[in-house]
């Protein structure tokens, strides 16, 4: 009994070292599905050595000789890490993912949008939570922004959600404790930092959400940075958006990159207002969605999270 044992042990022990060694021999990702548009049509991905199509997920990296194919009015969009876009119809499909990204573009552009197409690919891993299915009928206010996310001086914006029906005051502390700035009576909508308030310098700030209905107050901090930073992530983002322009990117994937690039940046609440912007335009784009779900992972919203990551998934499953 103890030979079979050991026996089976030793087979294991191969099999797993087969399929390690079978993952480290392929190849890197050369492109990202940045859109999926299922409403009049349908798509399908089969990885290289797959027999079977399956459903695409959103911001699915794919590798050489992997193959995309929409059937109708469908179509998927690619971003090479060269910073090429193909668009795949039902006209160019099957759709085989060539071994060397396809050039056509500048040195520049290949630089701009390699680095956030990378950081794409990674967005695509599965979560490790799931939407709550009970919540409580009265919720206290939840702070949605800005919270653990960097942030530009000029840039602050604080957003919450709770009850219409009641005010609240917000106060905003420095890093030691002392208040900087404070406001009462406010309805709940999105309130700028004002102008003629005290500057906020670059550090660590915290600032508090209190309801007039009793319910407990909220805090979150955010990092202001320097305003050099600032002028460069703006610099950064306008040649972003010039290079995705003249590639001939559609605005839902310009839009996917901006968001990105910010999330890169350490600018949470600006990549979230990005993606809710885009959202408005391209509701139905899974992308986006998904994209938004590692934001909201990422500040600690995890049930705005697990809704978004839902969202996406719905999208793109077959109709």
């Amino acid at each position: 009994m103890r030979r079979c044992i050991a026996v089976l042990a030793a087979c294991w022990t191969i099999v797993a070292a087969d399929a390690a060694w079978a993952q480290q021999q392929q190849p890197d990702p050369v492109a990202v599905l940045t859109e999926i548009q299922l409403k009049r049509g349908q798509a399908h991905v089969r990885a290289v050595g797959e027999t079977a199509w399956s459903a695409p997920k959103p911001l699915q990296a794919l590798r050489p000789n992997d193959q995309v194919r929409v059937i109708g009015a469908g179509r998927a969009i690619l971003v090479f890490t060269g910073g090429k876009m193909e668009i795949v119809d039902a006209n160019n499909s099957p759709y085989s993912v060539p071994a060397q990204a396809p050039t056509g573009v500048s040195e520049k552009v290949r630089s701009l949008l390699g680095g956030v197409t990378g950081f794409l690919m990674g967005q695509q891993r599965d979560r490790q939570f799931q939407s709550l299915s009970v919540r409580s009928v009265r919720q206290p206010p939840v702070i949605l922004g800005p919270r653990e996310t960097r942030v530009r001086a000029g840039g602050v914006a604080f957003e919450w959600s709770g009850s219409d029906r009641a005010r609240y005051t917000i106060r905003v502390l420095g890093a030691s404790g002392g208040v900087v700035w404070q406001q009462g009576d406010l309805p709940r909508q999105p309130l700028a930092y004002p102008a003629g308030a005290p500057a906020l310098v670059p550090g660590r700030y915290t600032w508090e959400l209190a309801p007039s209905d009793g319910q407990p107050p909220q805090r979150a901090s955010f990092d202001v940075i320097a305003e050099a930073d600032g002028q460069r992530i703006q610099e950064e983002l306008r040649e972003l958006q010039s290079a995705a322009a003249g590639a001939g990117y559609t605005q839902g994937t310009v839009g996917l990159l901006r968001a990105g690039f910010l999330f890169q940046k350490g600018l949470l609440a600006d990549a979230r207002q990005e993606l809710l912007g885009s959202l408005k335009t391209s509701p139905d784009e899974a992308a986006l969605h998904q994209l938004l779900g590692h934001v909201y992972d990422k500040i600690g919203l995890r049930g705005l999270a697990a809704d978004a990551f839902d969202e996406a998934e719905t999208l793109t499953k077959p109709q």
